[in-house]
C-alpha cells in the first residue's frame, strides 16, 4: 500500500491540464477547460477539466475524478500503476514506499468487530424466535441446514439497536463500528444499520469476513444494503464465495459468474462448485484479475431481462480487456439463476452453458436482430473497438480484430484504423444516463454550495446527520467533508476534491464540484435546503417507526421488552421536532460566506 503522503505529493506536483491535454484537445471555457469525452461518443463537448480543483468530469457519461482516475479510465491501468507512472515522471520512486507488515496489525480490531457481527447475526438466524421468518424465507429457496453455518448466513432483527447493545456489552469500539457501517448515529443515539434483513457475510479468498450484505424479506426498498468501503472492505477487490469455490474453479478450469448472493447459494446447492458472484457492483479490473488467477474461461449468467443483458455486456468488456475468454449464458426473460435452477434443475443450466455463444458471437446476434441492422452493427462494432483498444496484450488485440472482421465482414485494416482512432479519443458508442431523482438533485445542489467555503460546509455537517442523506455515496461525501473540516483541510482546494481516492465517490464529487453555482443568494438557498432535508429525513424516520409499531401490534412477540413504548416515545419527540425545525448558528470562518 502506497503511503497517503506520497500519493498526495505526486498529485500536488501534477497538473491535470497537462496530463489530459497531452491526449485530448482541451479548449478554454471560462475558468475551466472542455473537450469531447474520450469515454463515450458525443458531438458537443461535455467533458470538463478544472485547473483550480484538479479534477475532471463528463456530464454526458458521468465519468470523473482526479488525475489518477483519468489515467485508470483512459489507459485501463490500476490505481497503483497510475500513481507509479506519474511518480516516475516526477522523480518519485513509488515502489520503495511499502507499508511494513506490522502495520496490518492495526486492522485486527476491525476484523474482530466484523467477525463478531457475523456471529451475532448467525445466532439470531439459527436460534432466535425473531429469526423464524428469515428461516422460512431461506427454506423456501432450499437454503438451510449446514449451509447456514458454512456460509455464516444471519438475520438482523427488526429491533432498533439489538446488535449495537450486544456489541457494546462485548466491549466493541463504537468508532470502529461506525467506520464499518455496522451502526449509525442519529438524533436518538446509536442504532443498527442492518435491521429486519437476511445477512450474507462477504469474505476474502482466505474466508475472513470483511463486510456484510442485508436483503429485505418483503418488497420494501432498498432491496439490498451493503457494507460501505472501510479499512478492511474494498468492494472492488472482493468476489462473493470465491474462498469456497476457487478449488472448484481450478478443477473445472472455468467459472460461472452471477450477480446475486442467493444466485450463488442456489447454484452451490445444486452441485455447482465453479461459481462466484459480484458484490453489488459492476465487475472491476481487480475482480477480473482475481478470477484470472484460477481460470481464463468465464460464463456470465445474469438475469434474463434487459438490465441483466447490459450487466453481462459490461462484465464481458472488462473480462475481455484482461484477456479472459467470455461466453454469455441466456436465461429466459423473467428468470434469474436462482429461479431457473429451482424450476428446471442443474442439468437444464448445464445445457444452456454448453450452448452459450462467445461474447463476439452474442454481439453479432444482437446487431442482426430486428430493424436498423446497419445502425446496430455500426454501434456494436464501435463498442467492440473501444473495448479492444484497451486490451494491453497486442497479440490478443490482433486476434480479437481478426474475429470481429470475420463475424461482421469488415476489412481488417479498417478495424485497425478504428482502434487507432479510439485510442486517440475518438467517439465510441453512445451511452445514456438515467434521470436523477428530486432528492439527488437537492443533495447535489447542497454539496455544491457546501464546497464554496468552510462556513457553508460547516453549516451542512453541523445541521445534518449522516442518516439525513439518501444514498451511500452522499453519506460518504458527508463523512469526507466532516473529516476534512476536523483536519483543517481547505475544502475549496484540490487537496479535498482531488484527494478522494474511491472511484465512485470521486465521480460524484467531481460532478458536483464542476456544476455551476446556483443563481441567487446561496446562503438562503442552503438554509432552505437544509431545512427541507431535515424535514424529509424526520418524515422518513417517522415512517420507519410507524411500520415497526404496526409490526409490533400485529405480532407482539417480535419485539423486545419496552420496545413499543420506546419507539412510540421517540415518534412523539420527532413529530414535535418536525414542527419546530431550525438550524444551528455557525460562526464565520475567515470572513468567507
Amino acid at each position: 500500500m502506497i503511503p497517503q503522503n506520497v500519493i498526495d505529493e505526486i498529485r500536488d506536483r501534477t497538473d491535470i491540464i497537462q496530463v489530459i491535454g497531452s491526449v485530448l484537445e482541451l479548449k478554454k471555457s471560462g475558468r475551466n477547460f472542455k473537450a469531447l469525452c474520450p469515454f463515450h461518443g458525443e458531438k458537443t463537448p461535455s467533458f470538463m477539466v478544472s485547473p483550480e480543483k484538479q479534477i475532471y468530469h463528463c456530464f454526458g457519461c458521468g465519468k470523473g475524478g482526479n488525475v489518477f482516475h483519468f489515467l485508470m479510465e483512459y489507459e485501463g491501468s490500476s490505481f497503483v500503476e497510475a500513481v507509479r507512472r506519474l511518480g516516475t515522471e516526477r522523480g518519485i520512486e513509488v515502489d520503495r514506499y511499502v507499508v511494513p507488515s506490522e502495520e496490518r496489525g492495526k486492522l485486527d480490531p476491525y476484523y474482530r468487530a466484523m467477525e463478531y457481527a457475523a456471529r451475532f447475526y448467525g445466532t439470531m438466524l439459527r436460534e432466535s424466535p425473531e429469526g423464524e421468518h428469515a428461516r422460512r424465507y431461506l427454506a423456501e429457496r432450499e437454503i438451510g441446514g449446514d449451509l447456514l453455518e458454512q456460509f455464516q448466513l444471519g438475520f438482523a432483527p427488526a429491533g432498533w439497536d439489538r446488535y449495537y447493545r450486544a456489541a457494546v456489552e462485548q466491549g466493541q469500539n463504537k468508532e470502529i463500528l461506525l467506520e464499518l457501517n455496522l451502526i449509525m448515529k442519529g438524533r436518538g443515539g446509536y442504532r443498527d444499520y442492518f435491521r429486519n434483513r437476511v445477512i450474507f457475510p462477504i469474505a476474502t479468498v482466505s474466508k475472513r469476513v470483511v463486510g456484510l450484505a442485508g436483503r429485505v424479506l418483503d418488497d420494501s426498498q432498498p432491496k439490498y444494503l451493503n457494507s460501505m468501503e472501510s479499512p478492511i472492505y474494498h468492494k472492488s477487490k472482493i468476489l462473493y464465495g470465491l474462498g469456497f469455490s476457487r478449488e472448484g474453479i481450478k478443477k473445472e478450469d472455468s467459472v460461472y459468474l452471477v450477480e446475486g448472493y442467493i444466485d450463488y447459494l442456489m447454484l452451490w446447492i445444486k452441485g455447482f462448485r465453479n461459481i462466484s458472484a459480484v458484490c453489488g457492483t459492476s465487475l472491476t479490473e481487480e475482480q477480473t484479475r482475481l478470477l484470472a488467477r484460477y481460470t481464463k474461461r468465464v460464463y456470465i449468467i445474469n438475469d434474463g431481462d434487459r438490465a441483466g443483458v447490459h450487466a453481462s455486456v459490461r462484465a464481458a468488456d472488462q473480462l475481455l480487456i484482461e484477456g479472459l475468454e467470455v461466453q454469455i449464458v441466456f436465461l429466459p426473460e423473467g428468470e434469474d439463476p436462482d429461479s431457473f435452477v429451482r424450476k428446471r434443475g442443474a442439468e437444464a443450466l448445464r445445457n444452456l452453458v454448453s450452448s452459450a455463444p462467445h461474447y463476439f458471437e452474442y454481439l453479432q446476434w444482437e446487431a442482426e436482430r430486428g430493424d436498423r441492422t446497419v445502425y446496430r452493427k455500426d454501434q456494436v462494432v464501435k463498442h467492440l473497438l473501444d473495448t479492444v483498444s484497451r486490451t494491453k496484450d497486442e497479440i490478443k488485440k490482433e486476434l480479437y480484430l481478426q474475429e470481429i472482421a470475420r463475424l461482421f465482414d469488415i476489412p481488417l485494416e479498417t478495424l485497425r484504423g478504428g482502434v487507432r482512432k479510439t485510442k486517440r479519443g475518438a467517439p465510441a458508442a453512445e451511452t445514456g444516463r438515467s434521470a436523477s431523482t428530486k432528492r439527488d438533485n437537492i443533495q447535489k445542489q447542497m454539496f455544491r454550495i457546501g464546497l464554496e467555503s468552510e462556513w457553508h460546509a460547516r453549516l451542512i455537517v453541523e445541521n445534518l446527520f449522516e442518516e439525513d442523506l439518501v444514498g451511500g455515496l452522499y453519506r460518504e461525501l458527508y463523512k469526507a467533508l466532516d473529516l476534512a473540516l476536523k483536519n483543517h483541510i481547505d475544502i475549496t482546494s484540490p487537496d479535498f476534491v482531488g484527494g478522494i481516492e474511491d472511484v465512485e465517490l470521486s465521480k460524484l464529487v467531481s460532478e458536483i464540484a464542476l456544476m455551476p453555482k446556483p443563481p441567487g443568494p446561496i446562503d438562503e438557498m442552503l438554509t432552505d435546503t437544509l431545512v427541507w432535508l431535515k424535514r424529509a429525513s424526520l418524515r422518513d424516520e417517522m415512517e420507519v417507526m410507524k411500520r415497526r409499531l404496526h409490526e409490533l401490534q400485529l405480532n407482539p412477540e417480535m419485539g423486545t421488552p419496552g420496545e413499543e413504548i420506546a419507539i412510540a416515545e421517540a415518534y412523539r419527540k420527532i413529530a414535535k421536532e418536525l414542527g419546530n425545525v431550525s438550524l444551528k448558528e455557525v460562526g464565520q470562518s475567515n470572513g468567507s460566506r
